[in-house]
């Protein structure tokens, strides 16, 4: 084997290896555990939060109320979501998080539908539809389409 080769192969092992520290670490859980007590005071800060945007987006007009009213209800479900992922630290809360940013994105996605007509609005319903199939598709395999 010549000298170019070995260093080659040398660098692929360390770039791969570094690769996988990272990715490792991506997933550990959260070094400083959260309280019962905290977790609670954050849920319910997150759910206060909640009607202080639905009374803004019902000053706004009708076209733009609806669409509101979804950005305020997907940002509940995410930070809630989040936190829970953050208080729990398993697999299982992570993938939960995940879901539920793909879940709001399509909420709100459907909810700018809801002003348009006709061909426009169909197509913008299969749109959304379509991009939160792909994106559930991707949550479950990730690394797919990279090999």
């Amino acid at each position: 084997m010549n000298r170019a080769s070995l260093v080659a192969l040398s660098t692929g092992a360390i770039i791969t290896s570094a690769a996988a520290i990272g990715i490792g670490a991506a997933h550990e859980p959260p070094s400083v555990a959260m309280t019962r007590s905290q977790y609670e005071a954050s849920l319910a800060a997150i759910r206060e939060a909640f009607p202080r945007e639905a009374e803004r987006c019902a000053a706004l007009p009708a076209a733009d109320r609806e669409p509101c009213r979804a950005r305020a209800l997907a940002r509940e479900l995410v930070l809630g979501a989040a936190l829970e992922e953050r208080y729990r630290g398993t697999p299982q809360a992570t993938r939960a998080a995940q879901r539920a940013k793909i879940e709001a994105r399509y909420e709100v996605a459907r909810a700018r539908c809801a002003v348009l007509r006709g061909f426009e609005r169909d197509q913008c319903y299969i749109a959304a539809h379509a991009l939160r199939g792909r994106a559930l598709l991707e949550s479950q395999d990730p690394y797919a389409g990279a090999g």
